[in-house]
């Protein structure tokens, strides 16, 4: 039985960062054409090859693949497996359904966070057969057994759902994974050696994409990520860690970014992390999301000292008042002085930027840009909240206006930029909302000093080539407004 796990292609953009399980994805030109490698793809063909299964992973939209294409190389597989998301749902099942008609004994099976959270409407698209919620590897792997073997003793696995008829079911969930040291690295060979991925906030042209743990301990109500992986946050061991980069530096990467919701959450993990890469004497830069809360100048340093080259801070707003209205638990101070103590260690920021939150107003919007200024942020995304299911805001959406549905109209086009569901909690009208995206940018990147500034940071021809590309992305979404 061959396998294959795929990243298919989109019709409404080249980069959609589909690297994420719980499916808050980004793309286009407002993240400067970021494209990251398909890691939990690799995860899911890691465990399956382990197991003995002849497997592939075929990331179509970072090898700028058509559909055409993609149907020529379908007709060798048995089992089709790949992550989907809201915002790519019904463009998903398309390509499946073109595919199946190509292949029309394979077998598809879809996780991620759309199936997760609306099971029995994910199985009303023919073109699924299986989904599986939630965490994945090890569900996905006893199915692909199971079938392997023949029969309907797949049917019986748990954390899937498929159809009897017309009639869908939805088993149990299967646990959590307690140990997340027993998953094994994923493959990185799964992928062409010569297969580049662009990300102008890297420094090194060999990176790659790490996860050191899993959940988070915080329950934004705009957040899918606590639900989908349960509620108790879950870490590899600092030595499990050290190891992968090890391995890592080993297949001659030359930096690490964690794609872990929170990588600070537990202090001392991160001080034995950092003193154990040091011990090591690993020389590699790395990349991590910190939220404010948890932050101090002590782990800041120490990262700093093991190679942390940039923070990552959920910023959201400047204003309390909207960052206690979806339970973000963390202070404007708190996020002042994480910015502070990372330009006192010379490490760069990077500010990720929510507007139309519940409350939010021309003056908290006003209050926001001022607040960038003066944490002075080495970059910054902005984009608008969106009621995703599976979150709390979705939830309240759904009950004032049904016609949000499974929200897969808010699609990879317009993930992120169009509020048309934000006139429900927020006290802007659409279109200025939409305009103050655009005018966040313009304000933060298109100022000379700041421009001046990336000119004089320039130190490589790549790193010219990464900031000239995410120059043109960028500029090309203020002026057009087009993602």
């Amino acid at each position: 039985m061959k396998i294959l796990g795929l990243n298919p292609p989109s019709r409404f953009s080249k980069n959609v960062a589909r690297d994420l399980l719980w499916g808050c994805w980004c793309k286009g030109r407002r993240i400067a054409g970021v494209q990251f490698p398909p890691l939990p793809l690799m995860y899911v063909a890691t465990v399956l090859k382990q197991s003995g299964h002849d497997v592939d992973v075929l990331d179509a939209q970072g090898m700028g693949m058509t559909l055409l294409e993609l149907e020529d190389r379908i007709g060798s597989y048995d089992v089709l497996f790949l992550i989907s998301a809201t915002m790519s749902y019904a463009e998903d099942t398309e390509i499946l359904e073109r595919l199946k008609s190509k292949n029309p004994h394979l077998v598809t099976i879809v996780f991620g966070a759309h199936v997760t959270y609306l099971p029995e409407q994910a199985l009303s698209k023919k073109a699924v057969d299986i989904i599986v919620r939630k965490e994945v590897e090890y569900s996905i792997r006893d199915v692909v057994n199971a079938l392997a073997v023949g029969g309907d003793a797949w049917k019986k696995v748990n954390g899937i759902g498929y159809r009897e008829g017309n009639i869908p079911v939805v088993n149990p969930d299967y646990p959590y994974i307690d140990n997340l040291d027993e998953l094994p690295f994923p493959d990185r060979s799964f992928l062409p050696k010569d297969l580049q991925y662009y990300n102008p906030i890297v420094r090194h042209d060999t990176w790659t994409t790490a996860l050191s743990s899993r959940g988070c301990p915080s329950r934004c109500t705009f957040c899918t990520s606590p639900s989908y992986y349960g509620p108790r946050y879950r870490a590899r061991s600092p030595g499990n860690v050290v190891e992968e980069l090890l391995y890592l530096k080993g297949l001659g990467f030359e930096e690490v970014f964690y794609r872990d919701e929170l990588f600070t959450v537990d202090k001392k993990r991160v001080m034995e992390i950092c003193d154990l890469i040091l011990k090591a004497k690993i020389k590699m830069s790395w990349i991590c999301s910190v939220k404010a809360s948890t932050a101090s100048f002590e782990m800041l340093k120490a990262m700093k000292a093991a190679g942390c080259r940039m923070i990552r801070v959920g910023v959201e707003s400047g204003v309390q008042e909207i960052l206690d209205s979806v339970r973000k638990d963390v202070k404007v101070s708190q996020i002042a002085d994480t910015f502070g103590w990372a330009h006192d260690l010379k490490l760069e920021t990077h500010a990720h930027m929510m507007l139309g939150m519940p409350g939010e107003s021309e003056e908290t919007v006003k209050t926001t840009f001022a607040f960038i200024r003066k944490i002075r942020p080495s970059t910054i995304t902005y984009g608008i909240m969106s009621p995703y299911p599976g979150t709390e805001i979705y939830r309240q959406v759904l009950t004032d206006d049904p016609s949000l549905a499974d929200g897969t109209q808010i699609n990879a086009h317009s993930i992120h930029t169009d509020a048309s569901f934000s006139k429900l909690f927020s006290r802007l009208p659409q279109k200025k909302l939409e305009g103050y995206v655009r005018e966040g940018y313009r304000r933060f990147y298109m100022r000379p000093s700041y421009v001046w500034q990336k000119v004089l940071s320039i130190r490589s021809w790549s790193q010219l080539k990464r900031l000239f590309f995410a120059g043109t992305q960028v500029f090309g979404f203020v002026v057009r407004g087009d993602d």
